[in-house]
């Protein structure tokens, strides 16, 4: 089985205060983006999960297309960064880096959607945490996993750099 891992700089402040706003541009900034044309086949935008998160009220969707919707808001909010590990296999090697900086069990979708236990799946690296995970990640990785390490190292620092958070999906 195969996934793609992608990660969004975004400011998690800016995607809670999303939440019951009723935002009527952010809506169609949401769905007009390169990012929404996929939540477009499992959400319809005239009644679907986007507009309940947006009304801060959740109905009787699947938990995974208020999470997709959420995905969305972010890519929407964020800035989508560069590079993209397509394989289940790549990530393997993220246990090298050993960091409790980088995953939190604790840690689910910033708004009050329901947990889903399907893709997509997230990680929330606060802007505070970023420059010990930083500290922590490997100079060179040459087994399975190095392509994500190389990824991520990019990731964390370009995300330092525009003074945010750090979201990876994995979907």
């Amino acid at each position: 089985m195969g996934s793609n891992t992608t990660a969004v700089a975004v400011d998690i402040d800016r995607v809670k205060a999303a939440w019951g706003s009723n935002d009527a541009g952010l809506r169609a900034r949401v769905l007009s983006a390169r990012y929404s044309q996929y939540l477009a086949t499992i959400d319809d935008p005239s009644a679907g999960a986007l507009d309940e998160v947006l009304a801060g009220a959740i109905g009787d969707h699947e938990p995974s297309q208020y999470a997709y919707a959420v995905v969305a808001l972010m890519h929407t909010l964020g800035t989508r960064l560069p590079g993209e590990v397509r394989s289940m296999k790549a990530i393997f090697g993220i246990d090298d880096v050993d960091s409790p900086d980088l995953n939190y069990p604790d840690q689910t979708w910033p708004l009050p959607i329901p947990n889903t236990p399907e893709y997509p799946l997230l990680t929330i690296i606060p802007r505070d945490r970023l420059a010990a995970l930083a500290a922590k990640i490997p100079p060179a990785h040459d087994r399975e996993g190095g392509e994500f390490i190389e990824v991520l190292k990019g990731w964390v620092a370009k995300t330092i750099e525009l003074g945010v958070d750090l979201v990876i999906f994995d979907y």
